[in-house]
């Protein structure tokens, strides 16, 4: 622990009320985008961490102390406005949302929360593409639409042999020049029609 955390952090996370958060970076290939789940923009780091106003959920995430494979799952529901429109984004980018960074930052607030120090990393690992659901709509209640991201950390299946991913990118170094897996995430959500008269 003592070579994870600085000595001025261990001596904050020593005392009887720790005031601290959890910050998202999402490396889309079109930009990167930093959020946390609080209701105001948040200066962190040298960067400005957007609001989710406590839309945001994250499974799954834990502190292995060896290689252990593990899968993290990121949720967003019903952020009002969608004013850092995660949605969207991640919507948008599906096709090649696969495998961009993800990581995730421990940050600790002083007493006035105000942060206290940079934002350590705790975890890491790479996008799979998004899964959209809706809920039902009940009596007056709308329905809500959440956008879940799963990501793998680097000893996820580490027993697969070099490129053996269904994606474009390992596909590639099997067959050059065949661009089957460039399509497949076009498929999702798609509705075919058999037999078509």
């Amino acid at each position: 622990m003592a070579d994870f955390f600085t000595p001025a952090q261990i001596e904050h996370l020593s005392q009887s009320t720790v005031r601290l958060d959890l910050l998202v970076e999402f490396q889309f290939t079109t930009g990167t985008v930093r959020v946390w789940n609080g209701n105001t923009e948040l200066p962190a780091g040298g960067k400005t961490w957007k609001p989710m106003y406590g839309s945001g959920q994250i499974d799954g995430l834990s502190m292995p102390t060896g290689g252990t494979a593990e899968a993290v799952n990121f949720t967003v529901s019903g952020i009002p406005g969608d004013s850092i429109g995660l949605l969207a984004k991640a919507l948008e980018e599906s096709p090649t949302v696969t495998q961009q960074l993800v990581t995730v930052y421990l940050q600790l607030f002083d007493a006035d929360w105000q942060t206290f120090g940079a934002p350590i990393g705790i975890w890491w690992g790479f996008m799979q593409p998004p899964r959209v659901n809706r809920s039902q709509m009940q009596d007056t209640e709308g329905a809500v639409q959440t956008v879940t991201m799963t990501a793998e950390n680097a000893f996820f299946n580490r027993s697969r042999p070099p490129y053996g991913r269904y994606t474009d990118r390992d596909q590639q170094k099997r067959s050059p020049g065949d661009k089957f897996f460039q399509f497949t995430p076009s498929l999702l959500f798609k509705t075919f029609q058999y037999p078509r008269w």
